[in-house]
């Protein structure tokens, strides 16, 4: 998910849960998939960052619809504040004490390397460290197995995925991009404006095919062109009209 109100967040749950979808962990759902295309219904939300509004906003809400969650811990960052999130917004990052309250409510904790390092600028070896590092902190912070791994930016080489097969993970999760392969496990960015169509082509892996069509490039670079000649109207920059 990227940012959004609290309201939105819960009416795109309430949605996915009346159009009968079933809420697993992500490495649960790696267990079902054992690399294959899942069934139809299923869903995963997860969260990467490990910010601490995971805690105080998400898991109520998720906790009253019944959904389990994965959250993504750069350990590194622990009790700090993440530096994509400006003064007005809460950039919090959690604390060991609210990742084992996670935990605690079922959630699973998965990696995200020890700093939030771009994994596919890393040889081998620098990835596999940064991999273990996070596990091994995470696992001895949240007494739980650390399954799966979110790479960080959804950046990855051949040496990352090395890495994560050979760290003993069972599953790494990508950003808008992958496949169903367990270590290239793909996952779709629901945003705040998304109405239910979106969010089910985005669940059914059609959305990015769509994208890519030919009817639906030049829907969009029509209205890219459009936005920048109202913008530039609005500036007083208008291009002379012919």
């Amino acid at each position: 998910m990227l940012q959004l109100p609290p309201q939105r967040f819960r009416a795109q749950l309430q949605e996915l849960l009346a159009a009968g979808f079933r809420f697993m962990t992500v490495a649960e759902l790696a267990l079902m998939a054992d690399g294959r295309e899942p069934p139809p219904g299923i869903a995963v939300v997860s969260f990467d960052d490990a910010m601490r509004n995971n805690v105080t906003t998400a898991l109520p809400i998720l906790r009253e619809l019944g959904i389990r969650a994965t959250v993504y811990v750069p350990t590194g960052w622990l009790g700090g504040r993440s530096p994509w999130i400006g003064p007005g917004g809460d950039g919090a990052i959690m604390t060991p004490d609210e990742l084992r309250e996670l935990a605690a409510a079922g959630w699973e904790l998965g990696a995200h390397t020890l700093g939030h390092v771009d994994l596919s600028q890393l040889d081998y070896a620098a990835a596999r460290r940064e991999i273990e590092g996070s596990v091994t902190a995470l696992a001895q912070l949240s007494q739980t197995e650390v399954r799966t791994l979110a790479y960080p930016f959804g950046s990855y080489g051949p040496a990352a995925i090395a890495a994560a097969r050979d760290s003993g993970l069972l599953a790494a999760v990508t950003t808008g991009s992958g496949k169903w392969d367990r270590y290239e496990l793909t996952r779709a960015m629901i945003g705040p404006a998304d109405p239910f169509p979106i969010t089910w082509l985005k669940l059914t892996d059609r959305y990015e095919p769509l994208l890519a069509s030919r009817p639906m490039r030049f829907v969009r670079r029509a209205t890219k062109e459009l936005r920048g000649r109202v913008n530039a109207r609005r500036s007083g920059d208008a291009p002379p009209t012919p």
